[in-house]
């Protein structure tokens, strides 16, 4: 199929982007439409669009200039919040990572309890399969060490999601 174009096209468009079609134009330009099948199919899918384009501007619901003012009040109040909230959450995520920091240092420092804990741990569970002989001796220190790392890794990140949570 061949898409021809017609040499007076950009002008037909002119007349109906201003709306003067048919009345207000040129009658030879409308001579020209009667004979022509592009500018005639032009003419109809686009007076079907400028049809549709003033039924829904007709039907738009402009809202008052008092609700457009408080809607644009509201939006740079909340952006402003944003803004001021970076900083402070920037803040909480240094202090989250000095906590890990910390955390890991603790954890280099008392390794050695802490593998005594896990060899308790491992003892006691072997204990329980049957495997080797109950533990006879208990190591507090490694297994309060133990606790309290399985207690901070239940609520550190629950801390975590509910200090750093959008409102």
């Amino acid at each position: 199929m061949r898409n021809l174009e017609c040499a007076r096209e950009s002008e037909l468009l002119a007349v109906l982007a201003a709306a003067r079609w048919p009345h207000a134009c040129d009658p030879a330009l409308r001579a020209h439409v009667d004979g022509c099948l592009s500018c005639t199919e032009l003419v109809r899918l686009s007076t079907a669009l400028l049809d549709d384009h003033r039924a829904l501007v007709q039907e738009a619901a402009v809202p008052s200039s008092a609700i457009v003012w408080w809607r644009a009040q509201m939006r740079s109040r909340r952006e402003a919040v944003e803004r001021a909230a970076q900083p402070i959450t920037v803040i909480q995520g240094l202090a989250a990572a000095c906590a890990a920091g910390l955390l890991l240092a603790a954890a280099g420092y008392f390794s050695p309890a802490f593998r005594a804990a896990l060899q308790w741990v491992f003892d006691v569970a072997a204990s329980l399969r049957g495997t080797t002989p109950p533990v006879t001796g208990l190591v507090p220190l490694g297994m309060g060490i133990v606790a309290a790392l399985c207690v901070a890794l239940i609520v550190a990140p629950l801390a975590l999601y509910f200090a750093l949570r959008e409102e």
